[in-house]
Parts: structure tokens; sequence; C-alpha cells
């Protein structure tokens, strides 16, 4: 690992110059290059905003502007031209894009211009989009459960978090893992790839034992609050300002600890094919990993995590950071959901969520 950073640093003379003339051959006029980068709204966009925006114009003189959203990214991308597409990076989840990874709208990454992926634990890169050259991926928010101590003790599995009346996860990635992880414990991600329709039966019959169908942590954390609900599945983002702030409120993992796989792209034709490599490469650095530990998020960089997790305890508890946490790291079963894209979208709405 070291030995990786100090390459990275002696080369960095060499590599500003090169990022410089780039840029520099790409301004108009007197202006500054403008990379648009596509970011999702709430805490990734602020620490983007704060941290790795001065980092990324320090580094190459180039300015970033971030666009920040839910959803919209996509259908912007399909009806530019292909020559001018609206962001030259974008963040995006596997539901709204392996499809159109596969139809072309990408292109692919040189990874030696992104030196500092290297640097990320293979657990966190072992998959078809990274493996294929299209973009860097990396483990978001963990599947994580949440209850209220005053009314019951830490929930043993999944299967007694239903037997408590609970709120879940409206979006069926994260829930129908959490039927799984209650039908099979320890094998959630597995019965989903091996038994999907199995699964989906199991969330189908027990539909009636949630109590509240929660659209955002917010709003899962108001109906805790509120003694609607007692326990049920949310963000490990999201969880350490309401430990904070609500003590009677606690944490819980089982051996299902799936990950939210979050992926930055760069569409084709961007004007910006050098910068983009930068914005990425600076994205994984060290010092912006950091940055975007202590905001909350996991960092797939061992050295970052175990350090995280020696300075914030609350961290540490939903956050992998050990070398058993890492090699056990995996994200949701996507390619099962995409095989079963019905079951997953209108299914889920019309079947379970009524």
């Amino acid at each position: 690992m070291k030995g990786v950073i100090g390459k990275r640093v002696s080369g960095e003379c060499s590599r500003r110059a090169l990022l410089t003339a780039a840029a520099t051959g790409c301004r108009r006029g007197s202006g500054r290059p403008v990379l648009n980068v596509f970011s999702w709204a709430g805490p990734w966009g602020r620490v983007f905003q704060q941290s790795l925006k001065p980092m990324f114009e320090r580094a190459t003189g180039a300015t970033v502007l971030f666009d920040n959203g839910w959803g919209e990214e996509i259908p912007k991308l399909l009806i530019a031209p292909p020559d001018q597409p609206p962001y030259d990076v974008m963040i995006v989840a596997p539901f709204a894009v392996y499809a159109v990874i596969r139809r072309g709208y990408f292109q692919k990454l040189d990874w030696r211009k992104v030196p500092n992926a290297k640097l990320f634990h293979p657990g966190a890169t072992a998959n078809w989009v990274f493996e294929d050259g299209w973009g860097l991926t990396w483990p978001d928010a963990l599947h994580t459960g949440i209850y209220d101590t005053r009314k019951g003790a830490r929930p043993g599995g999944w299967e007694e978090v239903l037997d408590r009346r609970p709120g879940l996860y409206r979006a069926s990635y994260m829930s129908l893992y959490t039927f799984a992880a209650a039908r099979y414990p320890g094998r959630a991600a597995r019965s989903v790839m091996e038994d999907f329709a199995g699964s989906f039966a199991y969330a189908r019959e027990r539909k009636r034992k949630v109590s509240h169908w929660w659209a955002t942590s917010p709003d899962m954390a108001f109906h805790l609050l509120q003694g609607n609900v007692t326990a049920g599945n949310i963000h490990s983002v999201d969880t350490f300002g309401l430990l904070r702030e609500q003590p009677r409120l606690d944490v819980f993992l089982t051996p299902d600890r799936a990950h939210f796989q979050a992926i930055w792209l760069v569409p084709r034709g961007t004007r910006f094919r050098e910068l983009a490599h930068e914005f990425i490469n600076q994205f994984a650095s060290v010092a912006f990993q950091r940055e975007y530990a202590a905001a909350g998020f996991p960092s797939p960089i061992p050295e970052v995590a175990q350090a995280q997790a020696a300075r914030d305890a609350a961290w540490a508890r939903v956050n992998p950071h050990t070398a058993r946490d890492f090699e056990s790291l995996h994200y949701y079963p996507y390619d099962a959901y995409l095989r079963h894209w019905n079951e997953m979208t209108s299914r889920w709405n019309q079947e379970v969520l009524v």
C-alpha cells in the first residue's frame, strides 16, 4: 500500500503538468475549463462540494460545477446529442445505469490515469463495471437495522424484526434483501440469486407485517420517534446524527451486510476526458477518502477505514474496517435484480407495496 502511495507522490509533478496543459488547451478566452459533474443530493453533494471540489481545482486549475439531484441524470443523458453530454462525470446507481452502460452511452476509463484506484480493496471493485473498464465502483450505504431500545431488546435477526411491525424502505433492492435475510439468515444474497421467485413470494406473503413503508431516512426516524414503528432497516450513512441526538435509538447488523453500490462514470463525448479521469482520481485519493469517511461514509481504502474507526466508535460499528470486514464485503445482488426487472419494479409496487 505504501509503495503505491509513494509512486503516486513521485509522479505528482509530471501529472500536474500534463493536466494543466490539457486544461489550458480547453480554455475559451481567458476562462478556466469547467467540469460538469452530476452528484446525488444530500450528504454526498455536501462533502463533494466542501472537500472534493477544492482538491480537484488545486490539482488541475480547472473549475468543477456540481448538479445535485435524484433520478434526472439518466434521462438528461439519453436525450442529449452524442457529442454534447450534459455531464462530464456522473455518480450513478446500478439500477439506473447497468443497461445504459451496455448501450454505449459511456466511455471506458484508462486506469493508468486513475492510479489511486489501486488503493481500493479488491472487494470494492470485484464486479464487471470496474473489471471491464467502465467505471470506478465503491461500497456506499450499508444494509443496517435500527430499533427503539425502549420498545424491546436488540433484534436477534430480521425475522424477529418482522414480528415487531417494522418500518421498511419502499425501494425493492433494500427491502427485498431484508425479507431474504429473514427467510435465510446469513444467506440473503445467495437466496436472491438462486431462488428469486421464492424470495419475492416470501416478501409478498409477509408484507402485512410491515407497519410503514418509508421513503426517506428522516421519514423512518420520524415514525420511530413517534412510536409508529419500533424497528426496521435504514441507510448506514443516515444513522450517525440520529444516534447522537436520540440515545433511545440504536443500530444493529447481521451477517447479511450488503452495500449499496456507487459508481463514477464518464459519458461518451465529453470534451474533458483527462480532467474527468483526474476528478475520479482525486475522489479515490487518501486525502479525500479521509474526508469522506469523516462525513459518515464507508471508505474502500483499508488504511483510511482503520484510522477512522480508531477515531469514531460509532462509525466503526457500521462500516467495514477490519481485514475480515473487507474480505466479506459485497454489494446487493444487482445482476439478479436486473434479471427480474419486472418483479423489482411493477410487481413490487403492485403486489408488495399495497
